[in-house]
């Protein structure tokens, strides 16, 4: 499981996640608040939350939203 807080675009952010076609795959669980919880189909989390960033930062919005992605 990996979270994802960010107070603006969630919605926007579950789609992305769970639409990439990459090497690792999202699955939204559940949001509380600002937190979003992910379910991914590795074992390696350090790689899975460099790719969530990575795919964030990558869009036209990402570069000036304010998220943070855990363990």
């Amino acid at each position: 499981m990996i979270y994802i807080n960010c107070p603006l675009k969630q919605d926007y952010i579950i789609d992305l996640l769970e639409n990439n076609n990459g090497d690792i795959h999202y699955k939204f669980v559940t949001k509380v608040g600002m937190k979003m919880q992910f379910e991914v189909d590795t074992t390696d989390l350090d790689a899975a939350i460099a790719t969530a960033k990575s795919l964030i930062k990558s869009t036209e919005v990402g570069s000036v939203l304010y998220f943070q992605v855990t363990k």
